[in-house]
């Protein structure tokens, strides 16, 4: 049974707005540069985020991905499969990290469009931990929904600082 793509979308849209707010202090977390568009290199940790807060409001969702360099799975652009991590949910694909690939910055469409391919995680474990520990500190700001988080681009909030 597929769920309203609209309502799907609007949720997504006000995840994206919330960890905009993250995004800086993710890269400066893990001592990257501040990329354009925000969201480059966050795919895993933002889809993981997403489901998630789906989850927190009883939106049954899975967080999907495909990494392996010499294998067609993740996001196919141009003829070429690209690594990258979305959320499927009610027979939809949303993807709010896309615009790394020049979709929009909330993007939704059915399961099976031939565009996202999900095959293996090949991240280690400290990635791992890494994004569930980045996901755990924005998950105490998201509460019970959607707060603004206002963060100057280039800043680490003050819970983000490696110790």
């Amino acid at each position: 049974m597929r769920a309203d793509p609209e309502a799907l979308a609007r949720f997504a849209a006000c995840v994206r707005s919330f960890l905009e707010g993250e995004w800086p202090a993710w890269h400066a977390y893990r001592a990257r540069p501040i990329p354009k568009p925000l969201s480059a290199g966050t795919c895993q940790t933002t889809s993981l985020f997403l489901q998630q807060a789906m989850d927190r409001a009883g939106i049954r969702a899975a967080v999907l991905q495909g990494n392996d360099p010499d294998g067609a799975e993740g996001f196919l652009l141009g003829g070429v499969w690209h690594g990258h991590a979305w959320v499927e949910a009610g027979g939809y694909i949303l993807d709010i990290s896309g615009d790394q690939f020049g979709l929009p910055p909330t993007h939704v469409e059915p399961v099976g469009c031939g565009r996202y391919r999900a095959g293996s995680d090949t991240a280690g474990d400290a990635a791992k931990s890494t994004r569930w520990h980045l996901v755990s500190l924005a998950m105490e700001e998201w509460a019970d929904g959607p707060a603004p988080a206002a963060v100057s681009a280039g800043s680490a909030k003050p819970r983000y600082r490696a110790d």
